[in-house]
């Protein structure tokens, strides 16, 4: 055992010198090149999990020949994922061949020359401000919640203070309308600092015409309620993971149709669901080609999540993103919305509004399981409505239109 450690100590070390030898000579090579339009910098990119990295990231791509990405991979472990960067670059090449060399495991010896510099989460820009100060490139990046983020916390509030104070940040975009307000009243940055930009970027394919869908009783003998999650604290509670089994239960005890399932990183062992047996399924994380036959089956999909449990301050975006995927897929969401940051969508027609109360959700429910064409109604038009606000150009055209004023703005400044 002691052996197999020292060779693969070894092995480490053997890799982080040739990669450090393959940068240096990269820098030669482009000492005189002419600057990248764009540089993206992710702690967890291209991993194909992160699917709104990938929608978001790969348009940069498409739209700046000149641009590159460089990943940390440190986050993939959060996912469970075990292999090494490089070969999750591989298979994102694989997928994506067209962007093939256009992404690259980051080096703090790397010499990046770029006239813009952007990045997602507080967590990442906060990482990589060294290195963007002793490179001197501007930088642009969005404040989305979570990766760092928090509200009234003294240490998120020094790192954001921080990362605004730096003398090349040219741009904040926010995403949800409680983040853009803490900004400007607690003095972070001035209003043309920031740049509001509701929602976030999702796949082109989760926004397609004609997605398959099967309705209870007429298509199918059960009716579906499904949790899709990430578990990131114990029972999942952040995300309401242990609100849904409850609720689960007691709908399970008085309706015999009624099937329940669960995507991500929770198992039956998290909270008890014995009484349940079969009539709850355990898929695990899964890729987004997953899904399209998935929601077919899906009448509601159940979030009951609640901001400052993951830590203090700690909130969700609204919706979450797993509702917007389940929303464009024509299920009916019924999430929370405990910080009021619906500004939308209609509750009751686009979606409907629960408490994190077992007996409201239950009662909620019931509604609708006692009029099923009134809820497929509502799914029908919270598809269109996701479908208006989620469209790939509708959430990409303000944010490449920002990239492209401040990579203008520096063509005359040296780099």
């Amino acid at each position: 055992m002691m052996i197999q450690r020292v060779l693969q100590r070894a092995a480490r070390i053997v890799q982080q010198t040739t990669m450090t030898t393959a940068v240096l000579t990269e820098n030669w090579q482009h000492r005189r090149a002419a600057p990248l339009d764009l540089v993206i910098l992710d702690d967890i990119f291209p991993h194909l999990l992160s699917a709104f990295r990938i929608a978001e990231y790969n348009t940069y791509l498409q739209e700046f020949p000149q641009s590159r990405v460089y990943s940390t991979g440190t986050a993939m472990r959060l996912i469970n994922e075990s292999r090494r960067l490089t070969q999750v670059i591989a298979e994102y090449e694989q997928t994506y061949p067209q962007f093939a060399r256009r992404v690259a495991p980051f080096h703090p010896m790397r010499q990046v020359h770029a006239r813009i510099a952007y990045m997602i989460f507080l967590n990442n820009v906060a990482c990589f401000l060294p290195f963007l100060e002793q490179q001197q490139l501007p930088f642009v990046f969005t404040l989305y919640p979570g990766g760092g983020f928090a509200l009234n916390q003294p240490d998120v509030d020094a790192r954001l203070k921080q990362v605004c104070a730096s003398p090349y940040l040219r741009q904040i975009i926010t995403t949800q309308t409680v983040t853009h307000e803490y900004l400007l009243q607690h003095g972070f940055a001035s209003p043309e600092q920031v740049t509001f930009i509701y929602g976030g970027v999702l796949p082109d394919w989760w926004v397609q015409p004609d997605m398959p869908k099967r309705y209870y009783p007429h298509n199918k003998p059960t009716f579906d309620i499904c949790f899709v999650a990430y578990k990131y604290t114990k029972q999942g509670r952040d995300k309401g993971y242990d609100t849904f089994v409850a609720v689960a239960i007691q709908l399970a005890r008085k309706y015999p149709d009624m099937r329940f399932h669960v995507v991500g990183t929770f198992s039956a062992a998290d909270v008890d669901v014995q009484e349940l047996g079969s009539r709850i399924t355990f898929y695990g994380p899964q890729q987004t080609p997953f899904f399209d036959q998935f929601y077919a089956d899906m009448d509601i999909i159940l979030s009951p999540n609640v901001p400052f449990v993951l830590a203090p301050g700690a909130f969700d975006g609204f919706p979450t993103g797993s509702c917007i995927e389940a929303g464009l897929h024509g299920v009916a969401v019924f999430c929370t919305d405990i910080l009021s940051m619906n500004r939308t969508f209609r509750d009751g027609v686009d979606l409907v509004l629960i408490e994190p109360e077992v007996t409201a959700c239950v009662a909620q429910i019931e509604r609708y399981i006692a009029n099923p064409a009134h809820l497929y109604q509502l799914a029908a038009q919270g598809q269109r409505t996701f479908r208006d606000v989620f469209a790939l150009q509708t959430q990409m055209q303000p944010r490449l239109a920002l990239i492209r004023r401040m990579i203008e703005k520096t063509k005359n400044t040296a780099l």
